[in-house]
């Protein structure tokens, strides 16, 4: 497995299986809570981040949606405006929880030229 190249794909083209309706709801009722549920997904935690972008029905993760804290740095990179504090699904990119499924010769990115699935 290769390294994190900072093609920004990752950021620009956030893939999930939530909807923007289903985050905002979610966000909602957390916010609304007193106490913070250990077992609330993180990731209705990131619904004030993204932006949605369109829905593509038949995708096992079929709505996509794009960061608003990618942007490209001074130095002309893409990068993170918040990487020192980024949510931990950023962190954990492309590692998922049912990544284990896959063979070694599968890329373990679902984007295209991601460094992720280049050789070491």
């Amino acid at each position: 497995m290769g390294d994190c190249i900072r093609c920004g794909k990752c950021c620009q083209d956030v893939m999930l299986a939530e909807s923007p309706e289903l985050l905002e709801k979610a966000y909602g009722y957390w916010k609304k809570t007193k106490q913070i549920d250990p077992n609330f997904s993180e990731i209705y935690l990131i619904y004030p981040m993204l932006t949605f972008l369109f829905e593509e029905p038949d995708a096992d993760l079929p709505y996509h949606y794009r960061c608003k804290h990618y942007s490209i740095g001074a130095d002309g990179l893409p990068g993170c405006s918040i990487h020192h504090i980024r949510p931990r699904m950023c962190k954990d990119f492309p590692y998922y929880e049912d990544v284990t499924h896959l063979q070694e010769e599968e890329n373990i990115s679902p984007y295209e030229g991601c460094g992720y699935n280049l050789p070491d």
